[in-house]
């Protein structure tokens, strides 16, 4: 997370503030937009998203996607429980690296990610 998250940053991903490395675990400080919530609640709540909002999340995803390739990362998780909106301004932020790898040039040989 912390090559995704080095300067400049993409407004799309969410920033991580600070972090600690503990015996047998890292404890991360990460931004909260407020108010927000994930993607997967909002369109249950709101029934569906219209194709202006549709689109607009869609090419911030691609721009927090683009970003993480710039850095060499891949996230390997994408899907609307992943990605928080700000309910006010519709702005998306991309989260979870939990699954994320390294890009490499040779394939992924195992999944990574959550089965639903």
């Amino acid at each position: 997370m912390t090559r995704v998250n080095s300067a400049p940053a993409c407004p799309n991903v969410l920033q991580l503030l600070d972090w600690f490395d503990r015996p047998r675990r890292y404890i991360l400080i990460l931004e909260r937009p407020d108010p927000c919530q994930d993607l997967q609640s909002f369109c249950e709540e709101n029934d569906c998203l219209d194709e202006g909002l549709a689109k607009k999340v869609l090419v911030q995803l691609i721009a927090a996607l683009k970003h993480c390739e710039s850095r060499g990362v891949l996230h390997r998780d994408v899907k609307p429980e992943n990605l928080l909106i700000s309910t006010e301004s519709q702005d998306i932020k991309l989260l979870d690296f939990g699954c994320g790898d390294l890009l490499k040039r040779s394939a992924y040989k195992y999944f990574a990610g959550t089965i639903q």
